[in-house]
């Protein structure tokens, strides 16, 4: 195998890894040792994007390891959020402001609407 391709493979690997990792912590002690295993890993793969996601998530280590103190996260309004700003550049013109709440309600509620 080249180089080339083993850098994609145990790329590929270390991702798969922490989504493994994030997954099936089940406490934080668990969580900060693999978290550290995880890093480690990280480091023996030679690339550019690996150094710069490791910094990342060493810089974020404490808020990402906080998921598995408490379990929740804040995604349910970061999707309203994307919702609620592609509702925005498809009507960007709505002048009744009445209208434009009416629709950024139903664009954020449609799952309830289907049921």
């Amino acid at each position: 195998m080249n180089y080339w391709a083993t850098q994609l493979r145990s790329s590929w690997e270390w991702k798969e890894a922490f989504t493994v990792w994030y997954d099936h912590s089940p406490n934080v002690e668990v969580a900060i040792q693999g978290f550290g295993r995880w890093c480690e890993k990280g480091d023996t793969i030679d690339h550019e994007a690996v150094k710069s996601a490791l910094k990342t998530m060493r810089n974020w280590q404490e808020e990402i390891i906080n998921y598995h103190r408490c379990r929740w996260t804040n995604a349910t309004v970061e999707g309203r959020h994307n919702r609620i700003k592609a509702f925005q550049r498809r009507h960007y013109f709505i002048c009744n402001p009445d209208r434009y709440k009416s629709g950024i309600l139903v664009e954020c509620n449609r799952h309830r609407l289907s049921s």
